[in-house]
């Protein structure tokens, strides 16, 4: 097969340790275009090999015949880019979350079904090896209660939505089905940079899961505990995972040492994920971390945030964009 032509929007800290490493390293990939801002993005261009440099989405795509694009900038900027690629007949992959707002997200997930494209969105710890481990610990039913969080210092504009998404998805990864009931509570006095929330979540599966989010913590921190079919999981993020299953206790612990894993390219899932979605732009199957599937999970957090009593939308006169000048 002829090397996949790929074209790339944004290419900043995430992208350069999460992404573009696993890309570059790919024989059949044409790192064919670059969208940067940057005034002399001349570096970049050498850094990575990119064959040219665009200034907007729309003129790479007038200029270039692409498989695929790799949005990978600021969340604000994701449904133009992500839409003008689907509207031009090529395959998405786009950082998390897909949009800003739920309702976007949807919509996008809609056009990329109607026009036959791959869609796939960076809820990367899906592809985390000791997140794998775990999920495959429970099998198709899943895990009857899952206890997921993500505890760290500091606070930040709509917390929840910046830092809990992963582990949303995860709940509904781990528990399967579809949502039947959510309660929550938030904490803090302002609603806009909540200190942190809690969740309980009832799935039709029967299963339960349970978020925690704090932004007064310590220290940052992200674990999942899962039990179910007389097993258990323990996941302190990226590195152990413990399997308990008929009385066995195995513990796993992705180092450097033992698997030869450096950089958290591998052991938060980032590299997994993009051999993911370029595999499906082969193939053509449906990837794990769908469009329909992130919008399932922004539609489980607005209603976490809901029952929570916090805004699901912006706060009028600020955007993350906004917010990300700060």
């Amino acid at each position: 097969m002829s090397a996949l032509r790929v074209g790339v929007v944004g290419a900043g800290h995430i992208a350069s340790i999460a992404q573009l490493p696993t890309l570059v390293q790919r024989s059949d990939v044409e790192l064919a275009a670059l969208v940067s801002r940057r005034e002399d993005p001349s570096e970049l261009q050498r850094r990575w090999g990119f064959k040219s440099v665009y200034r907007s989405v729309r003129e790479m795509l007038a200029g270039e015949d692409l498989d695929a694009v790799f949005v990978l900038t600021p969340r604000s900027e994701h449904v133009a880019a992500v839409e003008a690629a689907l509207e031009a007949g090529v395959d998405v992959f786009c950082e998390k979350p897909l949009a800003t707002s739920t309702d976007d997200a949807v919509r996008l997930a809609q056009k990329a079904e109607t026009l036959g494209r791959v869609l796939m969105v960076g809820l990367n710890r899906r592809f985390a090896p000791v997140y794998v481990a775990a999920r495959e610990a429970f099998g198709e039913s899943g895990a009857t209660f899952c206890v997921a969080q993500k505890n760290r210092a500091g606070s930040e504009y709509r917390a929840t939505f910046e830092n809990a998404i992963h582990m949303v998805d995860l709940l509904r990864w781990f528990c399967g089905g579809e949502v039947v009931d959510v309660s929550a509570t938030a904490a803090g006095t302002d609603e806009w940079e909540e200190d942190g929330t809690a969740a309980l979540i009832r799935f039709s599966t029967g299963n339960t899961g349970i978020l925690m989010a704090s932004r007064t913590a310590g220290a940052w921190s992200e674990k999942l505990d899962a039990h179910g079919q007389m097993r258990s999981a323990e996941v302190i993020a990226p590195d152990s995972v413990t399997l308990v299953d008929g009385g066995v206790r195995t513990v796993r612990t992705m180092s450097p040492e033992a698997f030869g894993w450096a950089t958290a390219t591998d052991t938060f899932g980032f590299s997994a994920a993009v051999h993911h979605f370029l595999d499906r732009v082969q193939d053509r199957g449906e990837p794990l971390t769908s469009g329909w599937e992130a919008a399932k999970t922004q539609q489980l957090l607005d209603r976490i945030l809901e029952a929570a009593g916090l805004p699901t939308e912006e706060q009028p006169g600020r955007t993350w964009a906004s917010q990300a000048k700060k």
